[in-house]
């Protein structure tokens, strides 16, 4: 962090978590085309700031500014955003149009202006007009260079409140179809996929309170607004830029989340200022923290406050699909359709006499019999989530491969399991051949010359002898189970495995009374159906349920329809029996009389 000097910025990664003391547009001019993912940043309003920045006149602002947002569009990868914070002030009792102006000139340079978020101030500072109100709001403008960019909004949903659990429990026949617009505006609702969902996409308002840091500085920009944005916007180690940088809100909120920043200051109280503040954050790569001190990084041990990242990547990506699941496997259930493939014997033995008690055993079965698959890869997400964050890591897409990744000179390549008994000895042999294939591909074909090391990590369970050794070393592989798989994915955690059962716990609560209520409701309605169809005499028609699910069904003869051809050599057959006899074949020739040629 310093003054700009050209001398320091070869690369790109050069230019990697630096606050740059100096004019924007001159180290903007400086920086490498395409350099950067996100630009946040609020600049000095029209008039505003006086004493601090000087103050742009409103009917100077558009042309002071364009050269700014030239040289902004240039250094913005192609699939980049810039958001700009920005409001209109009232000159002579009324709003000057100058931000109007501001975005047709920026369409007009080629950006794309693809939303307007509102940040709604919920704590903004009382006043009175004689003609307005006070300002409770400001824009945050969206501008792109092309219609295809990075977008993650499952990164921001917010929770669904508790309106769900009222409005979902008792659902009309309306609810439960897609209800077209009154209006005939083409939109329309079904309700009934809400059921099990507990997170919804947010709108473009953000309601943020201007409380912040910047005791400091003239500025009240929260850090929680640039924060939306990058989570929205960018991923682990993107490059985010505020050229109006202040007291480093925007980079303080890069570097908790794990993005790289650049920040731009001309005011040297205020480059000290966020220099300050910026070294105080911690930053959050998803499971390493670097204290990032001028050029130097280390690497220091996992902390509590990191497990908040694998928190929101459980919720959002493993526990709320699975569910979404399960409520899609209880709407689809049919009792006609689940009873076909039960064996009526098995609940006989039992002897379930009750219809609620069948039903709800075949019920359960059903939802049962695909869980431990589905959740098992939603986990695998997860694992391989964890190893992107730290080592880069990726899916694979050779067989019996899930992910690959580098540690410390060793090229992993790891086949994911649920538990230890995956697979019997046939399995075992071809996930071994694979093993033994694909350290061959990856040295022939991505010329990979380090040790590669194969490895069976199995989700949950324990295997005492982890070392699996083959005659043939290209099929020997290590068998990490549980405590050890978890370990070995999050380079040495040892408290990872139970640290995951955390947000499990306590979103499967949030859930589950939901899901309850469903599951009763379609057990009730079910029973109805399995009480209309099989009781008899107020007890169960075991005879009926058996032939129901295994009589033989009546097979309805086949009329045979001979071709005409067929019909007549029939025929002719049978009225000429009496007349030919013996072994003479038949030339039908001479039965109808007609001439040899």
């Amino acid at each position: 962090m310093r003054e700009l000097d050209q001398q320091q910025f070869n690369s790109s990664q050069d230019w990697q978590n630096k606050v740059i003391l100096s004019d924007c547009l001159q180290s903007l001019r400086a920086m490498p085309s395409h350099l950067v993912d996100l630009i946040v940043t609020s600049p000095p309003y029209a008039d505003s700031r006086k004493k601090t920045y000087g103050g742009i006149s409103p009917d100077d602002y558009v042309n002071w500014f364009l050269p700014i947002s030239q040289e902004l569009k240039r250094i913005l990868k192609p699939d980049g955003t810039f958001i700009l914070n920005i409001k209109e002030k009232v000159v002579n009792g009324e709003r000057h149009n100058y931000v109007i102006k501001l975005i047709l000139e920026l369409q007009k340079q080629g950006w794309l202006w693809t939303e307007e978020y509102i940040w709604h101030k919920k704590n903004c500072y009382p006043g009175k007009w004689p003609n307005r109100f006070r300002d409770a709001w400001e824009r945050c403008l969206q501008f792109n260079k092309q219609k295809k960019f990075k977008m993650y909004q499952e990164r921001v949903m917010i929770p669904m409140g508790d309106w769900a659990n009222s409005r979902l429990k008792k659902l009309s026949d309306t609810d439960k179809i897609r209800d077209h617009s009154k209006v005939e505006s083409g939109f329309g609702k079904n309700i009934s996929n809400w059921i099990g969902r507990s997170m919804a996409y947010p709108t473009n308002v953000l309601h943020l309170a201007t409380e912040c840091n910047n005791k400091n500085h003239s500025a009240t920009f929260p850090k929680s607004l640039p924060s939306w944005f990058i989570k929205l916007f960018t991923e682990t180690s993107d490059l985010v830029l505020d050229p109006f940088l202040g007291s480093g809100t925007t980079c303080i909120a890069a570097k908790e989340l794990g993005r790289h920043y650049i920040g731009i200051e001309i005011k040297k109280e205020y480059y000290e200022l966020a220099v300050a503040n910026i070294e105080k954050a911690v930053f959050n790569i998803e499971g390493k923290i670097f204290d990032i001190n001028y050029e130097k990084k280390e690497t220091l041990t996992m902390t509590n406050s990191n497990y908040q990242i694998y928190y929101d990547y459980i919720i959002q990506n493993v526990l709320n699909p699975f569910y979404e699941k399960r409520f899609e496997k209880l709407r689809q259930i049919k009792l006609k359709d689940i009873i076909k493939r039960k064996n009526p014997y098995l609940f006989k033995a039992k002897n379930i006499e009750l219809a609620g008690d069948f039903v709800k055993s075949i019920v359960d079965a059903f939802l049962s019999s695909q869980e431990e698959t589905i959740f098992g890869n939603l986990l695998e997400g997860f694992a391989i989530y964890v190893s992107q964050t730290l080592y880069n890591g990726f899916k694979s897409n050779l067989k019996s491969i899930d992910l690959e990744f580098e540690r410390e000179g060793i090229y992993y390549i790891v086949g994911i399991k649920s538990g230890t008994n995956w697979g019997n000895s046939d399995q075992v042999n071809k996930m071994k051949e694979n093993f033994k294939k694909a350290k061959q591909f990856l040295r022939q074909e991505k010329r990979i010359t380090q040790e590669i090391i194969a490895v069976n990590g199995c989700m949950y369970g324990k295997d005492r002898n982890p070392w699996k050794e083959s005659e043939d070393l290209d099929k020997s592989y290590y068998k990490y189970a549980g405590q050890d798989f978890w370990s070995f994915i999050s380079g040495g955690d040892d408290n990872l495995y139970q640290e995951m059962i955390l947000p499990i716990d306590i979103e499967a609560k949030k859930k589950d009374e939901i899901f309850q209520a469903t599951y009763a409701a379609k057990v009730n309605e079910m029973t109805q159906d399995f009480m209309l169809e099989f009781i008899k005499n107020n007890q169960i028609d075991w005879s009926k349920l058996v032939d129901y699910v295994s009589k033989r069904e009546e097979v309805k003869e086949e009329v045979k329809i001979e071709s005409p051809v067929e019909q007549l050599s029939l025929n002719l057959e049978e009225s000429l029996s009496s007349e030919y006899s013996g072994d003479v074949p038949l030339d039908l020739n001479d039965i109808m009389d007609v001439e040899e040629l």
